[in-house]
């Protein structure tokens, strides 16, 4: 079924072990960072200057595989695990990308899916890796 901006929904037999997804460019913005830290009521001094706060990092690793797909409702975020590796910067534009490492059903029938996130700075420097461990819900 296709959502109100005509994206497919994303499906479990869309996510075999080993997709990859395009790569995601994410801008990171001045008024990307602003209207993060007013929605997370996270002002520390470091995002007033360049740094970026490294929450985002939840925000561009969804959008790295539901970029061209929307997620059916139901699906539940089991366990994320982040690992920081650079700091981004207020004017960065990340690479994102997305693949499936993790896809089966368990012992109650469960659909289980792992996606192993990486995201680099312009200049090919790594800025964080990301695991997202769901349960899919079609």
């Amino acid at each position: 079924m296709a959502s109100l901006d005509n994206k497919p929904e994303l499906l479990f037999a869309d996510l075999p072990v080993g997709r990859a997804f395009k790569t995601l460019e994410y801008p990171v913005t001045r008024a990307l960072v602003q209207e993060f830290m007013e929605t997370a009521g996270d002002f520390h001094p470091l995002y007033q200057k360049d740094l970026a706060p490294p929450g985002l990092a939840a925000i561009y690793a969804r959008l790295s595989y539901l970029q061209d797909h929307t997620m059916p409702s139901g699906g539940v975020l089991a366990k994320q695990e982040f690992e920081f590796l650079n700091p981004a910067k207020i004017g960065d534009i990340l690479k994102v990308q997305a693949k499936v490492i993790e896809s089966l059903l368990d012992e109650k029938e469960r659909k289980r899916v792992t996606f192993l996130i990486e995201a680099q700075d312009q200049k090919g420097m790594p800025v964080s890796t990301i695991r997202l461990y769901a349960i899919w819900p079609k």
